[in-house]
């Protein structure tokens, strides 16, 4: 379905629901994601687990408060947060964030010079036709 009609019809749910619908059911009945069965559950979520657009929708998201239709690579979304929680990060979480972002840092360096040579090795030629 176009991107369009779905923020549209997403809309017209998002209304229903903050007017006393069942956001579970809802995700039931309609959602097409792997979380459509458990009611549109994603569980506990840690912060860099899900894209960008869709952690920045839902951190703005007080509990029980649902969001305007999100658009992300994997479509449009609608959010409810249902509580929040600080805990300790567990070592290995700690670790494989570090890693990720030293991996993330690595990439952005190695681009940055591959930019950089290419850029060194241009040619550029400007010629003038004059014809008389």
């Amino acid at each position: 379905m176009p991107e369009a009609e779905a923020r549209r019809q997403l809309g017209t749910l998002r209304d229903r629901i903050t007017h006393g619908g069942d956001f579970a059911d809802a995700a039931k009945r309609f959602s097409q994601d792997g979380s459509a069965q458990a009611g549109g559950d994603l569980g506990w979520v840690s912060p860099g687990e899900l894209v960008p657009e869709f952690e920045q929708a839902m951190s703005r998201l007080r509990p029980g408060e649902i969001s305007e239709p999100v658009v992300t690579q994997f479509g449009v979304h609608l959010i409810q947060v249902m509580n929040r929680r600080e805990t300790e990060m567990a070592p290995e979480k700690q670790r494989d964030f570090a890693r990720a972002e030293i991996r993330e840092q690595k990439l952005r360096a190695a681009y940055d010079d591959w930019v950089r040579q290419l850029r060194s090795a241009a040619y550029v030629e400007y010629r003038v036709n004059r014809q008389r």
